[in-house]
């Protein structure tokens, strides 16, 4: 990611697990990950207010996934969990039950993801997030969950009284 010499390489080259290259238009972030749940925790930590992620060859992990393919041969698809599979784009049409999308259709591909991730969970005052997976609440779930919350944080002290937002985690310990 950086040239031989300059700092962040020789940090990196040094034993840094984490670093990263910051100039006024972007930051870049490096990190090792000793398992595949590292870069799925990485994920979670870095990505987890983004509406969308998009991730280029990661075939593993519990994302929703759109299988790009290069032939019409579907033995690519075996590589993936069929579950996880949301869509097929390619050359070649193919025979699937699959939504299926043409090299070209960009804008349709696009809209699935609006009409199936974007507008359902960014309409969402309340926004749940299980094992990374995000889970639709309903209007009634969102405004007991909302109550829930905003009942504990007003019996806190030293707390501001305009609340704009409120980031909660769990984690079960083992």
């Amino acid at each position: 990611m950086d040239g031989r010499g300059k700092d962040s390489y020789r940090l990196k080259n040094s034993g840094s697990v984490i670093g990263g290259l910051f100039t006024d238009e972007c930051i870049s972030i490096f990190r090792d990950f000793n398992e595949r749940k590292d870069l799925e925790k990485f994920i979670e930590d870095i990505f987890n207010d983004m509406d969308l992620v998009l991730i280029e060859g990661y075939k593993v992990g519990k994302y929703p996934k759109i299988v790009i393919m290069k032939s019409r041969d579907q033995e690519e698809l075996r590589e993936y969990d069929r579950d996880e599979i949301m869509a097929v784009a390619g050359e070649a049409e193919i025979e699937t039950e699959l939504n299926y999308f043409g090299k070209y259709e960009i804008k349709k591909v696009a809209d699935l993801l609006e009409i199936e991730f974007i507008k359902p969970y960014s309409e969402q005052d309340i926004k749940i997030y299980i094992n990374s997976r995000p889970i639709l609440l309903n209007d009634f779930v969102q405004k007991i969950v909302k109550n829930i919350i905003n009942a504990i944080v007003a019996s806190l002290k030293d707390i501001e009284k305009e609340i704009k937002e409120i980031d909660l985690r769990y984690r079960k310990r083992s």
